[in-house]
């Protein structure tokens, strides 16, 4: 069994399959999505519905909430958060279903959605979409933080990481800065290699 580890694919439903064609994903495998599944590029209903499809042939699929489905939940309640999520690629989603109002996003991705957890652990390994607040007094319960933190070096805590491994998306880096993280045995490891960047993203699958 292995775990697989993809974050951000913003809307990028081709690279999306094409990742898991490269892996062989198997139903015994383990899929791990670190957020930021939709908004930006054009394929964000695509997106989840080949997650749904993975999820009803038994695929085990765990998806963390980024904090791109955090705005387009919130916005369907707040007019002034819509208005900041359309800004921030949520144009691109609603075209995706065909739409222009965020109203008529079927029930099903919403409730998908409104499912998802802010971390996943495993093992010494924690998963979350941007980073983790090491200095807070529950850094796991720092929900801002799991969904929007930047600049992680300045929240880092070995005292309170001990021997585990933070995986995270969120802020896109080069592939040669993804890969100098593994060389170096980082504890902190981002994966997100800006998917929805025309032909200068990729995105990243890892395996654990």
């Amino acid at each position: 069994m292995s775990t697989y580890v993809v974050s951000d694919i913003h809307g990028c439903n081709s690279k999306f399959r094409r990742a898991l064609k490269a892996v062989r994903l198997k139903k015994t495998d383990r899929l791990i999505i670190l957020g930021d599944m939709i908004d930006r590029g054009s394929e964000s209903k695509e997106v989840l519905d080949t997650i749904f499809l993975l999820l009803e042939n038994n695929f085990e699929v765990i998806s963390i909430l980024g904090n791109h489905e955090d705005l387009l939940l919130k916005s369907l309640d707040d007019f002034n958060t819509e208005i900041s999520w359309l800004k921030n690629g949520g144009i691109k989603t609603l075209e995706s279903f065909s739409t222009t109002e965020i109203s008529r996003i079927p029930d099903k991705y919403i409730d998908y959605l409104a499912s998802l957890k802010s971390h996943f652990i495993l093992d010494d390994f924690i998963f979350v979409h941007a980073g983790i607040n090491m200095l807070a007094e529950q850094p796991l319960n720092d929900r801002d933080a799991l969904l929007w933190l930047r600049d992680w070096e300045k929240y880092y805590d070995s005292n309170w990481l001990k021997s585990r491994m933070v995986i995270h998306g969120h802020t896109p880096i080069s592939m040669d800065c993804i890969m100098e993280q593994f060389e170096k045995s980082s504890k902190v490891i981002c994966i997100d290699n800006g998917s929805f960047m025309d032909k200068k993203g990729g995105l990243v699958i890892c395996a654990y």
